[in-house]
């Protein structure tokens, strides 16, 4: 079994204002198979997908999903030049990590890629 796709929502006609957030973070845009508002993303594994929904309401503050990077403060570096917040996390099981956020909201937890995160 693995993760096929995580959907994140935002509003209405901000798929266009956070695609380049997550192509920023190594994510490549697709074509939707639907004509339906949103904007979908490969992993760079080929076979994880991130889709984005655009619906009413805002994500609870609690809810991310985490990627592990090869490169983090590369990453970290090009996020906050890019103007996205940036706050560090304290490690666990030895990895780096921290969370960011798109435009419209949604947290993004990036674990440098080490022990059981690699």
């Amino acid at each position: 079994m693995r993760l096929h796709h995580v959907n994140v929502i935002v509003g209405a006609g901000r798929s266009d204002a956070v695609a380049p957030f997550y192509e920023l973070l190594g994510l490549v845009r697709l074509a939707k198979p639907n004509n339906q508002a949103g904007a979908w993303f490969d992993l760079p594994d080929g076979r994880t997908q991130l889709h984005v929904s655009e619906r009413p309401g805002s994500p609870h503050p609690d809810q991310h999903f985490a990627l592990t990077v090869d490169d983090l403060d590369g990453l970290v570096a090009a996020l906050t030049g890019a103007g996205h917040p940036w706050r560090t996390l304290p490690e666990m099981y030895g990895a780096r990590r921290g969370v960011t956020a798109d435009p419209a909201g949604n947290a993004v937890e990036l674990v440098q890629a080490v022990g059981p995160f690699a």
